[in-house]
């Protein structure tokens, strides 16, 4: 095995934020200060709590589980944006079939004897930070915003497996699978030793404003336009994972040890990261608004429709449903400052779908 010595490169939050006063230190025009906090998650086989702490536990039907967490913070001027920010991705594909046999197998609930599913798996995510140049140009009742970023990257993980499940008896199955992916830690064979990459990466975005009238308006957002991450010297691993060798625990269950057969090491690899798109259209009537609203991100398109009402102080509130996750969202919206939370349940035990975001002037 060949082991490679860690690179000390990064980038840190404090010395990117001086760079950006220092840019703007001579500056005689308004500076306007912008950020944002957003947290999206996904989890439909199971709650979020158990995906936590004990993953597949609670399986049941299911195809997604995707985390976005993005922290950025900058500044504007003369429509020149320069920020830096901190970003997560967690993109995990499966079929249902394989997901709900896989919760009764972690729940040792017994199996129908000569049960078979196909198992289909593919999982892609990173974390980073890096900053961001941007340009937002403003005429009458449209806006434009344009950027480009670059990051830094660590906690690589992308790939697949394919194979089947199948009972041999109630507490026993075989399994069989293909897997090629790369990855910082190997949660499959458990490989030991092995030597994380870094990741430098790009995106760019794009977002558009336009209110023609008194009664509508509507705004787009693209983000991780022709996004990649390059990765030099990525963990890999092509290999048949079969359970050949297995164990059986206290209760005569089986437990899965998979044996490697393929091949090891290092290699060059870059990361393709799937656009995330959202429109908005709005109709407008005094204080009251009617809200249609589109989001398409890892392959899922999904539709929220709701209504809000600006009081006199300039407090607008916002209440939007999203039949897709069955989920009502609450936003709030006061001067330049946005909130909103959204969830699927009241109980944290049960939420399945959730998210939180805060911005200012963004």
């Amino acid at each position: 095995m060949i082991h490679r010595q860690r690179r000390k490169t990064g980038w840190g939050f404090g010395p990117a934020l001086f760079f950006i006063i220092g840019f703007f230190s001579q500056a005689n025009a308004e500076i306007q200060p912008f950020g944002r906090f957003e947290n999206q998650i996904v989890s439909e086989p199971e709650p979020i709590r158990t995906t936590i702490k004990d993953w597949g536990k609670d399986f049941e039907r299911g195809e997604r589980q995707w985390s976005v967490n993005h922290l950025e913070a900058g500044v504007r001027k003369d429509g020149v944006e320069l920020s830096v920010f901190a970003r997560a991705l967690v993109d995990l594909r499966m079929n249902d079939d394989a997901a709900e046999f896989y919760g009764r197998i972690a729940r040792k609930e017994p199996l129908e004897v000569g049960e078979s599913v196909p198992v289909r798996v593919r999982a892609n995510g990173f974390v980073g930070q890096g900053l961001r140049l941007g340009y937002r140009h403003q005429a009458g009742s449209w806006s434009v915003t344009g950027g480009a970023a670059l990051l830094k990257a660590r906690y690589l993980m992308s790939g697949g497996l394919e194979g089947r499940f199948t009972a041999t008896s109630e507490s026993d199955y075989d399994f069989n699978a293909r897997v090629d992916y790369v990855y910082y830690r190997d949660v499959i064979f458990k490989r030991p030793d092995v030597d994380e990459a870094d990741g430098l990466g790009w995106s760019f975005d794009l977002a558009a404003d336009w209110q023609p009238d008194e009664n509508w308006a509507f705004s787009f957002r693209a983000e991780d336009l022709l996004a990649r991450i390059r990765w030099d010297d990525a963990p890999f691993t092509e290999a048949a994972a079969d359970t050949d060798q297995k164990r059986y625990d206290e209760d005569g269950y089986a437990v899965f040890e998979p044996l490697l057969s393929g091949r090891e090491g290092y290699r060059n690899f870059t990361q393709h990261l799937d656009p995330q798109l959202r429109v908005d259209t709005s109709w407008l009537n005094g204080p009251w608004s009617a809200h249609l609203r589109g989001l398409y991100q890892f392959d899922q398109g999904l539709l929220g429709l709701g209504g809000g009402y600006q009081f006199g102080n300039g407090l607008a509130v916002r209440g939007l449903v999203w039949p897709e996750l069955e989920a009502i969202g609450v936003e709030l919206e006061y001067r330049r400052w946005q909130a909103s939370i959204g969830a699927d349940h009241l109980k944290w035990r049960d939420i399945q779908a959730l998210t939180l975001a805060v911005s200012y002037g963004y």
